[in-house]
């Protein structure tokens, strides 16, 4: 990597100091504290609302009638059950199917182990609803082709997509293995070789080093990804809406969908059984924590630290065909039928004549809703994706180099966000768009979307550029103040290139999850602001299940081809974050 060197002659032409203490205390106090603030303040939103029993758009009145309505509605109750089983379920299948993928990507020489590596990256930004559009082709009980194939065979249909092990296999066959791949593989890489090999020097095989050492040594990472798992699946939707609803399975997201988007709404009882996440998470969090107290993971120390991996020798070739094995079923299969059903003359009907037609392509690019759904989503996804950038390297500049009790508080409200996921931060949003005076801006509008996936993007867009700001020294900083250069003129002028690959990840990440996420908008568009990914939806549910695949197909092209371009240019995910 080039050094960049700033030498006083090179900062000679910043400018005089001017205004530099003015911006250089908005800077440090003023905006990150707004931010702050305004990160935390759909979380309120939720919980004063889950007592007011007021209908929307009048005066708060507070009682207890929510939550008596969401503990007396068995759906209610039956839908946080389901929830409940469908994240426990997930997590402990996906899990050690992970921990032993990671192993052969970080800890072997397995050969073509980097590929392996960005095939996981890959599934992780693949949005989720395309490829179950793929598994009903397959998995279908009345139409399916491996039920079919099932039924030539056996006389009944052995597979059902639809339903509890349904949801639990889509999931798992997207992003629940590929996601904990990624994040278990920098702590996988930091295991010290030596350690291992002290296990094996006092008589320990391989199968005892692996769980009485190395496992042991990866406690946190390991309890850390499996509560992320427990939140994600907590507040998974999508697949959920499409698979269990046609079995009438509800689940905590999609029976809070149904209460806001039933006729009359019946918002208050929703935000009270939102509520009940954070409780949800706080248990996680406290879990996790009591879990990794009072022990020592430390495997770098000032010591001779080594991370040899181990030889598979002729093992190596058969784990990479098992690996192999596994993308192409879980990953090519669902996304070459999902390309199959887009040009299905009738959804699911492989055996009429001709079964194959653009006809559904030629009326989506016809339908006037599609181009407008494609303007709102660069729309929402450049203009999200810009902001995030400006406002979190801004804040994260602040919480680096500055000190106060202020700041120690922003750096905590930066995760709020995260405490509120998915269809739940739509519903906190809702409730704070309505109770702002720019409500007749935000609520409805591609504004107010941009604004909510701006608002998602904080915890990992701060943690990004902090991480690369400490990697700065304060001397260039230094320099340039000294030649004169005003507090704003030296943040622009010297910082912000050097924050460039960053921020470019940053808005890439946040471009990508507005383009494909559905969770976030599904409570707070309308037709005008309807982005793509919500067309989508609407068509898989209005009978053009054939346009809704061709939506994702492009959808998913578009993801892809901006992923692997981004990584030709340089711009790669690192490893070591995320």
């Amino acid at each position: 990597m080039a050094t960049i060197e700033y030498t006083p002659s090179a900062l000679a032409g910043l400018g005089p100091f001017r205004s530099g203490a003015i911006a250089r205390r908005v800077a440090s106090r003023a905006l990150p504290l707004a931010v702050g603030i305004v990160l935390v303040l759909p979380l309120l939103m939720l919980l004063v609302n889950s007592v007011n029993v007021a209908p929307a758009g009048q005066a708060y009145r507070y009682g207890l009638g929510n939550w008596q309505a969401a503990i007396a509605d068995p759906s209610a109750l039956g839908a946080l059950w389901n929830s409940f089983a469908l994240a426990v379920t997930r997590t402990a299948i996906s899990l050690p199917i992970a921990l032993a993928l990671t192993w052969l990507i970080a800890r072997t020489d397995m050969p073509g182990r980097g590929v392996i590596e960005v095939l996981a990256w890959l599934s992780i930004f693949v949005p989720v609803l395309p490829p179950a559009f793929g598994w009903i082709l397959l998995l279908d009980p009345k139409f399916g082709l491996l039920n079919a194939l099932m039924t030539s065979l056996t006389g009944a249909p052995r597979f059902d997509i639809y339903g509890f092990w349904g949801i639990t296999w889509v999931h798992l066959a997207s992003t629940s293995v590929a996601y904990k791949v990624v994040l278990l593989a920098p702590a996988f890489r930091r295991i010290n070789a030596a350690t291992e090999q002290a296990a094996r020097v006092c008589g320990a095989t391989a199968w005892q080093t692996l769980t009485r050492v190395t496992l042991p040594l990866l406690a946190p990472a390991i309890l850390l990804v499996t509560v992320i798992s427990l939140v994600l699946s907590f507040e998974s939707f999508e697949v959920e809406l499409l698979l269990g609803q046609p079995v009438h399975l509800y689940v905590y997201s999609t029976r809070i969908y149904d209460l806001v988007n039933n006729q009359p709404s019946n918002v208050g009882e929703a935000t009270a059984m939102a509520v009940v996440f954070l409780v949800w998470l706080l248990l996680l969090t406290w879990i996790y924590r009591r879990a990794i107290s009072g022990r020592s993971y430390t495997t770098v120390t000032g010591r001779e630290y080594a991370s040899r991996p181990a030889r598979l020798k002729r093992w190596g070739r058969v784990a990479l065909g098992l690996c192999i094995a596994y993308f192409c079923a879980t990953l090519a299969a669902p996304l070459a039928l999902l390309v199959a059903g887009s040009m299905m003359r009738l959804w699911g009907f492989f055996g009429v004549a001709n079964p194959y037609t653009l006809a559904h392509w030629q009326e989506l690019f016809a339908d006037p809703a599609f181009f407008s759904g494609v303007r709102n989503s660069l729309v929402i996804a450049g203009s999200a994706s810009l902001a995030t950038v400006i406002v979190y390297s801004m804040v994260a500049y602040a919480v680096t180099r500055f000190r106060s009790p202020v700041l120690r508080v922003v750096d905590t409200f930066v995760w709020a966000p995260w405490a509120v996921p998915g269809v739940l931060m739509s519903l906190a949003l809702l409730w704070l768009f309505l109770a702002t005076p720019l409500r007749s801006v935000l609520y409805g509008s591609v504004a107010g979307i941009a604004v909510a996936f701006v608002f998602r993007a904080a915890p990992l867009s701060t943690q990004f550029f902090k991480t690369s700001l400490l990697q700065i020294g304060p001397e260039v900083e230094e320099a340039a103040r000294t030649c004169g250069a005003a507090w704003l003129r030296m943040y622009w002028k010297v910082v912000a290139p050097m924050l460039a690959p960053t921020a470019v990840t940053v808005g890439l990440i946040t471009f990508l999850s507005a383009v494909y996420d559905i969770s976030t908008p599904v409570l707070l568009y309308n037709a005008p602001s309807r982005p793509l990914s919500i067309l989508m939806l609407e068509y898989s549910f209005a009978g053009a299940r054939e346009r809704g695949a061709a939506i994702g197909v492009l959808l998913t092209a578009a993801v892809l081809i901006i992923l692997l371009t981004a990584r030709s240019l340089g711009y790669r995910l690192s490893r070591e974050r995320l």
